[in-house]
């Protein structure tokens, strides 16, 4: 059971909120085709047992013992990799999405991290109607750059512009392959290619096959990402004086 902070920034909260809505609808699923299921044997049984012939009862079990093997679990299980795709990888976008908020308000606090050298071309300028929207559209863009460049230089960025240290080096590994996982979903259906390889420093054998994804990756990534959020969101509160609040989660 992960345990979610009752404080932090808006941005927290906006990550926190999406978090629960991400993990019920995994567990509906679960609990749903579990369920269905469970329906569909209980009312063969049923039927078995008031079967009317014997002919009729050995249909019945046919049919059932089919269903065991072609029911919603089965579907689930058959469908595995491209479920849990979508779970991991909304649960990383949902983690940059915070990563860009948090840049937001630090920006709109801090307005001296924006620094001059930071080019923007008219044109971008002049497609919003206020100053928050410009800034809420250049931290967008500054996590989907660094992210897709990788972690380590998006990082850097939090480290060098506002002295926050997103991670340590023991988890430095994992979050660099969750975005390289979601770079693969992203751009090549999953199928590990040759920038994978490279950064994760995996067999050249592995280019053109798909990265297989298990609960166990959920289990092991999703909860690292709540105690990482948590943690910058204490940091920035604390050496930058971003606003905090209690959730309403």
């Amino acid at each position: 059971m992960v345990k979610l902070p009752k404080t932090g920034t808006e941005a927290a909260e906006e990550f926190f909120a999406s978090w629960q809505e991400i993990d019920r609808l995994f567990s509906f699923v679960i609990s749903l085709v579990g369920r269905s299921d469970k329906v569909v044997k209980k009312a063969a049984e049923v039927l078995i047992e008031t079967a009317h012939s014997e002919e009729e009862r050995l249909r019945l079990e046919r049919r059932l013992a089919d269903n065991e093997e072609k029911g919603a679990v089965a579907e689930l299980i058959n469908n595995r990799q491209i479920f849990l795709e979508i779970m991991l990888v909304r649960h990383i976008e949902n983690f940059l999405n915070y990563l860009s908020s948090l840049i937001y308000l630090i920006f709109v606090t801090r307005p001296e991290t924006l620094k001059s050298s930071d080019k923007v071309e008219v044109s971008r300028v002049l497609e919003h109607e206020s100053i928050e929207s410009l800034v809420r559209s250049l931290a967008q863009s500054k996590v989907e750059s660094l992210s897709y460049s990788s972690f380590s230089k998006l990082s850097g960025f939090f480290q060098d512009r506002f002295g926050l240290e997103i991670t340590d080096e023991s988890t430095m590994a994992m979050l660099n392959e969750i975005i390289e996982i979601r770079n693969i979903f992203v751009h090549s259906r999953c199928i590990i290619n040759q920038r994978y390889v490279a950064r994760m420093n995996a067999d050249p054998e592995l280019i053109g096959k798909k990265r297989e994804l298990y609960m166990a990756d959920l289990d092991r990534f999703v909860p690292e990402l709540v105690k990482i959020v948590s943690k910058i969101d204490r940091e920035t509160r604390k050496k930058l004086k971003v606003k905090g609040k209690r959730f309403s989660l």
